[in-house]
């Protein structure tokens, strides 16, 4: 995968450049807009190695040595000189890319990791974030066997359910009234990521798109006491007005408002 590609950007990209691409595909591609949850993931990633710049270089140049390949190489020079070449202390360490749910990284939970040489048992706190790196010490891969193993990484990435939305320790959760509910005001039951229901007032007057706080529902962040909120994004069904009772009393509310005269632009 080409991650300048990914973002659509030059491989002589400003930082400015590569961060302006990441925001507005981000912002077109989130899930929580209707975007691709795997392109989602794609433009992260991309943007997590272009927009660190020890990863970019690595990125952009893997194998420093390579024109050094059939012809010697620093090793051989070393070699010629000391009489030895250096031997590396341990295995390089591995990296493996794991997907976890929101439900999963809210409540933490264990799981097994498949290496492709072992299974692993991996604890995820509670209030781990999306990108996060665990590192599971003298689990990596064992390339020779007469050094010692070297580190596993595991890279997390998180997969929120529709209408789900994380941003740090605060969740958002989109959620549908009637449009009467929103301008009367109501109280509707919410069901969090663990089925856990908390009732939630609607205030009159409520617009499309607002967001209804309910403090401490969020995540929490690892090793602390500390915790976000979740906030209630609200989407309005419009209902279908059929008895002409009804309809009379709605255009007597148009009528007494001045509703009804207002030019929409």
């Amino acid at each position: 995968m080409d991650h300048y590609n990914t973002l659509g950007v030059q491989r002589d990209a400003t930082e400015q450049d590569i961060k302006k691409a990441y925001r507005k595909l981000a912002s077109k591609h989130h899930p929580d807009k209707g975007g691709d949850q795997e392109q989602f993931k794609r433009i992260q990633g991309a943007y997590e190695v272009l927009s660190d710049p020890n990863k970019r270089a690595q990125y952009d140049n893997p194998n420093p040595f390579e024109q050094f390949a059939g012809g010697g190489g620093f090793g051989d020079i070393f070699g010629d000189i000391f009489g030895q070449r250096r031997q590396p202390s341990r295995n390089p360490d591995g990296v493996v890319d794991v997907s976890i749910t929101l439900l999963q990284a809210y409540t933490g939970t264990d799981i097994v990791v498949n290496t492709g040489y072992a299974n692993l048992t991996v604890k995820i706190d509670q209030g781990l974030d999306v990108g996060s790196k665990l590192r599971l010490s003298g689990k990596g891969p064992v390339r020779y066997r007469e050094l010692p193993p070297g580190d596993l990484i595991v890279r997390i990435h998180i997969d929120a359910p529709t209408n789900w939305g994380r941003d740090g320790r605060h969740l958002f959760q989109r959620f549908n009234i009637n449009a009467i509910d929103a301008m009367t005001g109501c109280e509707v039951i919410i069901r969090h990521l663990d089925n856990k229901r908390y009732t939630l007032t609607v205030p009159p007057g409520t617009a499309p798109g607002s967001r209804l706080k309910m403090k401490g529902l969020g995540m929490i962040k690892p090793n602390s006491s500390i915790v976000g909120d979740l906030y209630i994004i609200i989407d309005l069904d419009v209902p279908k007005i059929t008895d002409d009772e009804d309809k009379q009393t709605l255009n007597n509310i148009k009528e007494k408002h001045n509703y009804g005269k207002q030019v929409y632009r």
